[in-house]
């Protein structure tokens, strides 16, 4: 296990602390629920998942191997959501996205339940 799951084990145990069986359960299905909506309004934040060894190198020396029409675009929808441009190297520079999906994720919940 490397440090980076080792982190991620300690807040997922950290985060469940004191809770019953069903309500880990929900929070399961809710952090599911969070990245689902994550990919769907964020699908770009994925592009580099596929991409070839070069486009992987070209990001590690800072540049962004999307075209600039699709980068525009991407960057005038972030933009639309209240979350920053993605970098020069096409990558994400924080987590906001993931706060905004949280948010969306949340009220689709609250939505379902009422």
């Amino acid at each position: 296990m490397n440090r980076a799951e080792k982190e991620m084990l300690k807040k997922r145990t950290a985060e469940r602390e004191g809770l019953s069986e069903e309500e880990c359960r929900k929070l399961d299905e809710l952090n599911k629920l969070v990245h689902d909506v994550h990919y769907e309004l964020f699908p770009e934040e994925y592009d580099s998942m596929m991409d070839s060894i070069a486009d992987a190198n070209d990001r590690r020396r800072g540049i962004n191997p999307m075209s600039v029409d699709y980068t525009e675009k991407v960057n005038a929808r972030r933009k639309e959501r209240g979350v920053p441009p993605l970098g020069a190297n096409g990558l994400p520079t924080d987590d906001s996205s993931w706060e905004v999906a949280r948010e969306e994720a949340l009220r689709r919940v609250n939505t379902k339940e009422t």
